[in-house]
């Protein structure tokens, strides 16, 4: 495939995308990417976090989020990148714990949860996403791969890229989620003149 077929192919990949609620129903995408202004614009009026998580590649896009997020839209966020953090949890109690653990002890309903998971079957992300949906945060999914994952039917928005690759499910993620947030802060601008340069 050449560079011109590879891009016409993402193209179309993207185009192929399903978003999708906490009971299943379809939406299209700018009801569904409506539906994220209105919970980061929520978390950011409640005074509430936004907690962003992956595993690999993943957890590098959710960090990038939260810094650009941070930074460009007031929306207050939080990463789970201490390594002595993520150790302890992860020797002491399990692996699949190091999201969950902390959740438990920090998040409420005020908050909102970015999952992402390319395979979307991760221990660690489904527990994080079934702590969160207990402490009663919103939910956000991004997943790839399999049609039937686990976290895709656990988001109150669930993003669904039918990736096989990888680099195609995290280039794809990315490329979302900045057109999330650029969205975010164009309503910033164009409400209070909020300059993020």
């Amino acid at each position: 495939m050449d560079w011109f077929q590879h891009c016409d192919a993402f193209g179309l990949l993207l185009k192929k995308t399903e978003f999708t609620d906490l009971e299943g129903r379809l939406l299209a995408p700018q009801e569904a990417f409506a539906r994220l202004m209105a919970l980061a614009e929520g978390c950011r009026k409640r005074k509430g976090l936004c907690y962003c998580i992956g595993n690999g590649a993943s957890a590098s896009i959710a960090a990038h989020f939260a810094a650009d997020a941070g930074k460009n839209a007031a929306l207050r966020t939080m990463v789970f990148t201490d390594p002595a953090l993520l150790t302890a949890i992860g020797n002491d109690i399990a692996y699949a714990e190091v999201y969950a653990e902390p959740l438990r002890r920090y998040c409420g309903q005020d908050d909102l949860l970015l999952a992402i998971s390319s395979s979307g079957n991760s221990p660690n992300i489904i527990a994080a996403v079934q702590t969160a949906r207990d402490r009663g945060a919103a939910i956000l999914t991004f997943s790839a791969m399999r049609p039937d994952n686990v976290i895709r039917a656990l988001g109150d928005v669930n993003i669904w890229v039918p990736a096989d690759s990888y680099g195609d499910a995290e280039s794809a993620h990315a490329f979302m989620l900045h057109y999330w947030l650029d969205t975010l802060v164009s309503r910033m601008l164009g409400k209070n003149g909020y300059n993020h340069g």
